[in-house]
């Protein structure tokens, strides 16, 4: 008789009976199932400014890649850049690894486990412990396959394989919250530096009309047409301009240093625009609906942190039962090694094994008691980051709104200035007013411009905002 002719087939002929037992007991499954709270949130958000008609757009966040709305390509790759080289995302996708790891173990755990075990003996008495008076040695080898397998019966199991998938997949969604925050850091910053250019660009053109103001002032004193104090405001005035663009310079230095570091690179270099080089930010389109937020990663991570708390709780509620588990062993023992694989060496045991909690001073209870509160507390947070997201998207509007109403109002502001300013200059030249005309005349274009260009820098942020806050952008499609 060999080994496999040892193994007991009236056992393996009642496996499938066994089975079909074990599915009805693994019916059960504890604790609460999940299901998505619901926040109060009025349907739509509330419109700000004039906006393209809802009839003419369909409104879908679809576009994860919000910053290419800003139809500037330096943009694109600065982002691009930043999305593979950035520190804090190679950590996201580090964690979510982890979490991913840890959901493939706790699923491990409705498969049986099997191991082999083998050793070998050589033992030996002396003549003292013999009855005989005789010594002797003998040789003992044994080999042999051990499983064991825990009946999922109330869903322990299968509860805790829920949480720790929902925990990968909020890891994901944070991994995702990582990229947008981190998009919209790269888009905030490289539309700074670029308002900074436009400023240097005003402040630099202010230098330019200085000067040339100074050089009428100084021939004028030259043919006894003014007095001294003209000259002396002039080059006061252009001095207050220089060291205003050398501040700007210094400011647009250290934000291109932060875009190196954001985007990986260190030695970023970015030529310099100018105030027509401003990308317009897009228009959101009337009457966006809050159903919105569930695109944000940080509301769906959030859901499901919610899940994981809500498995938590069959867990808990699971451990009052009792567990049953099968535990089997197959090999063979032998002191002759060739009778080791004969049906003479085979082992074998089968074993259904169950254990009851009957007394835990308290824990099982107070583990239960800790997994609803816990389940209470990620609720809380779940209304809390909803709310505060319907907060923000309407914030950004707002913003959105006003900063386009308060661009219309400055850009006749820069036209007058600018208009004054000419005539202010030529009076002067002429002898009809004095150089105080042209200095406030040039004060009010001066300021005029950069209010421009720092609302214009606003109304950016706000679009990035909006974005941000949407978790995307908005896929525009004309109907006809």
């Amino acid at each position: 008789m060999t080994l496999l002719n040892a193994i007991p087939w009236r056992l393996i002929a009642r496996l499938p009976l066994a089975l079909a037992t074990i599915g009805v007991l693994s019916a059960c499954l504890l604790g609460p199932d999940y299901e998505r709270p619901q926040v109060a949130l009025p349907e739509n958000f509330r419109a700000q400014a004039p906006a393209i008609p809802a009839a003419n757009v369909s409104t879908e966040v679809v576009l994860t890649e919000w910053w290419t709305l800003f139809n500037d390509p330096q943009l694109n790759e600065l982002v691009a850049h930043a999305q593979i080289n950035n520190a804090d995302v190679q950590i996201a996708v580090a964690r979510l690894g982890q979490a991913q790891a840890l959901a493939r173990q706790a699923g491990a755990a409705l498969y049986p486990t099997l191991n082999m075990t083998a050793s070998g003996t050589r033992a030996s008495s002396g003549t003292s412990v013999s009855r005989s008076g005789v010594g002797f040695q003998a040789n003992t080898a044994q080999i042999g396959l051990v499983t064991s397998y825990e009946i999922d019966v109330w869903g322990r199991v299968r509860r805790n394989i829920e949480s720790a998938t929902a925990v990968a997949t909020a890891s994901q969604y944070e991994q995702d919250s990582v990229r947008l925050t981190l998009s919209a850091l790269v888009t905030n910053t490289y539309l700074r530096l670029r308002a900074l250019d436009a400023q240097i660009d005003v402040v630099t053109n202010s230098v330019k009309t200085r000067e040339n103001s100074l050089r009428v002032a100084q021939a004028k004193l030259d043919g006894g047409l003014v007095s001294p104090i003209d000259v002396s405001l002039a080059r006061a005035a252009k001095a207050a301009s220089e060291a205003n663009l050398s501040e700007l310079t210094r400011q647009r230095a250290i934000v291109q240093n932060q875009l190196g570091i954001l985007t990986g690179q260190l030695q970023l270099t970015l030529a310099p625009g100018d105030l027509r080089g401003l990308p317009i930010p897009p228009i959101p389109p009337a009457g966006l609906p809050s159903t919105l937020l569930e695109s944000r990663p940080d509301i769906n991570r959030v859901e499901q942190e919610l899940t994981a708390a809500n498995a938590r709780i069959g867990v808990a509620t699971a451990n009052f039962f009792p567990t049953l588990s099968l535990t089997g062993v197959f090999g063979a023992q032998s002191v002759d090694f060739s009778a080791f694989l004969s049906g003479q060496s085979a082992v074998w045991s089968a074993g259904l094994g169950l254990l009851q909690p009957l007394f835990s001073g308290g824990s099982l209870r107070a583990r239960l008691d800790f997994s609803k509160a816990q389940q209470q507390e990620v609720l809380g947070n779940y209304v809390k980051v909803v709310r505060n997201a319907f907060g923000e998207v309407s914030d950004a509007l707002v913003s959105v709104s006003q900063t386009l109403q308060t661009e219309r109002y400055l850009t006749e502001q820069v036209a007058a200035a600018t208009k004054a300013q000419e005539l202010a200059t030529v009076r002067y030249e002429a002898g009809y007013v004095d150089y105080l005309n042209v200095l406030e005349a040039q004060r009010v274009q001066n300021e005029a411009n950069l209010a421009f260009v720092l609302n214009r820098s606003l109304r950016l942020q706000a679009g990035v905002d909006l974005f941000k806050a949407l978790g995307g952008g908005w896929k525009k499609e004309r109907i006809e």
